[in-house]
Protein backbone atom coordinates (compact mmCIF):
# COMPACT_ATOMS: atom_id res chain seq x y z
CA UNK A 1 0.00 0.00 0.00
CA UNK A 2 2.62 2.39 0.35
CA UNK A 3 3.78 1.52 -2.63
CA UNK A 4 0.77 2.99 -4.00
CA UNK A 5 0.63 6.09 -1.88
CA UNK A 6 4.40 6.40 -3.02
CA UNK A 7 3.02 7.05 -6.90
CA UNK A 8 0.30 8.97 -6.17
CA UNK A 9 2.41 11.72 -3.99
CA UNK A 10 4.63 11.35 -7.04
CA UNK A 11 1.64 12.05 -9.89
CA UNK A 12 0.62 15.13 -7.17
CA UNK A 13 4.22 16.67 -5.95
CA UNK A 14 1.35 19.74 -4.67
CA UNK A 15 -0.03 17.69 -2.04
CA UNK A 16 1.29 18.32 1.29
CA UNK A 17 -1.07 16.08 3.45
CA UNK A 18 -2.90 12.89 2.96
CA UNK A 19 -5.51 11.49 5.27
CA UNK A 20 -5.69 7.98 5.93
CA UNK A 21 -9.40 7.01 7.59
CA UNK A 22 -8.79 4.43 10.14
CA UNK A 23 -12.34 3.87 11.70
CA UNK A 24 -12.39 0.37 10.05
CA UNK A 25 -9.55 -0.81 12.01
CA UNK A 26 -11.49 -1.95 14.85
CA UNK A 27 -9.23 -5.16 15.75
CA UNK A 28 -5.28 -3.62 14.68
CA UNK A 29 -2.64 -5.89 15.66
CA UNK A 30 0.90 -5.46 14.53
CA UNK A 31 0.59 -5.81 10.59
CA UNK A 32 -1.76 -3.22 10.79
CA UNK A 33 0.84 -0.50 12.78
CA UNK A 34 3.61 -1.75 10.44
CA UNK A 35 1.26 -0.65 7.74
CA UNK A 36 0.46 2.69 8.94
CA UNK A 37 4.10 3.24 10.24
CA UNK A 38 5.35 2.79 6.38
CA UNK A 39 2.66 5.18 5.02
CA UNK A 40 4.11 7.36 7.43
CA UNK A 41 7.10 7.44 6.18
CA UNK A 42 6.25 7.21 2.27
CA UNK A 43 4.46 10.44 3.32
CA UNK A 44 7.56 12.08 5.27
CA UNK A 45 9.76 11.13 1.73
CA UNK A 46 7.08 13.20 -0.38
CA UNK A 47 7.44 15.74 1.75
CA UNK A 48 4.03 15.45 2.83
CA UNK A 49 2.07 14.67 6.29
CA UNK A 50 0.09 11.88 7.15
CA UNK A 51 -2.64 11.96 9.71
CA UNK A 52 -5.29 9.46 10.84
CA UNK A 53 -8.85 9.91 10.89
CA UNK A 54 -11.36 8.02 12.91
CA UNK A 55 -8.89 5.97 15.42
CA UNK A 56 -10.99 4.19 17.59
CA UNK A 57 -10.00 3.05 21.14
CA UNK A 58 -7.86 -0.09 20.09
CA UNK A 59 -6.01 1.28 17.52
CA UNK A 60 -5.28 4.59 19.36
CA UNK A 61 -3.67 3.02 22.35
CA UNK A 62 -1.85 0.61 20.59
CA UNK A 63 0.02 3.83 18.83
CA UNK A 64 0.59 5.05 22.27
CA UNK A 65 2.09 1.94 23.64
CA UNK A 66 4.26 1.54 21.19
CA UNK A 67 5.34 5.62 21.03
CA UNK A 68 3.88 5.28 17.79
CA UNK A 69 1.83 8.68 18.64
CA UNK A 70 5.08 10.64 18.28
CA UNK A 71 5.28 9.59 14.34
CA UNK A 72 1.94 9.10 13.61
CA UNK A 73 -1.14 11.89 14.27
CA UNK A 74 -4.39 11.59 14.68
CA UNK A 75 -7.46 13.91 14.00
CA UNK A 76 -10.13 13.94 17.11
CA UNK A 77 -13.63 14.40 16.56
CA UNK A 78 -13.57 17.68 15.81
CA UNK A 79 -11.39 17.49 13.00
CA UNK A 80 -9.01 19.35 14.59
CA UNK A 81 -5.51 17.71 15.04
CA UNK A 82 -4.50 15.38 17.97
CA UNK A 83 -0.96 16.44 18.33
CA UNK A 84 -1.56 17.20 21.94
CA UNK A 85 1.66 15.87 23.97
CA UNK A 86 1.29 12.44 22.31
CA UNK A 87 -1.92 11.64 23.86
CA UNK A 88 -3.71 9.31 21.76
CA UNK A 89 -7.18 10.53 20.69
CA UNK A 90 -9.98 9.18 22.02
Amino acid sequence: MSERMVGLLAERPDVRLVICEVASLTAPGPADLDCLARLSTAARRAEADLVLRGAGPRLSLLLALTGLTEVLRCENESGADGADGGQPHR
